[in-house]
């Protein structure tokens, strides 16, 4: 289960995000990541820069997070999910 929460105060660019997943907390910057996927239940995978670990995101138990993820791909690659 993540929880995503914008961190505008702390940099110009709005692509920082902190993320509670699996019991551990990230700070990413979504403007680094090249590729998401996004699966026919609506979860949305993606991996860190020069790691191995998948952040998945479902529209269901995460909603917020889901819709904050979501946005930004759209605005970055002007498609609709």
């Amino acid at each position: 289960m993540a929880d995503i929460q914008p961190l505008h105060h702390h940099s110009a660019n709005p692509y920082w995000i902190k993320i509670t997943y699996e019991r551990n907390e990230y700070i990413i910057n979504l403007a680094c990541i090249k590729s998401f996927c996004r699966e026919p239940n609506g979860r949305i995978t993606f991996w860190l820069p020069d790691s191995s670990i998948p952040i998945i995101i479902s529209p269901v138990s995460n909603p917020e997070s889901y819709e904050l993820v979501v946005k930004h791909i759209e605005s970055l690659s002007g498609y609709r999910f």
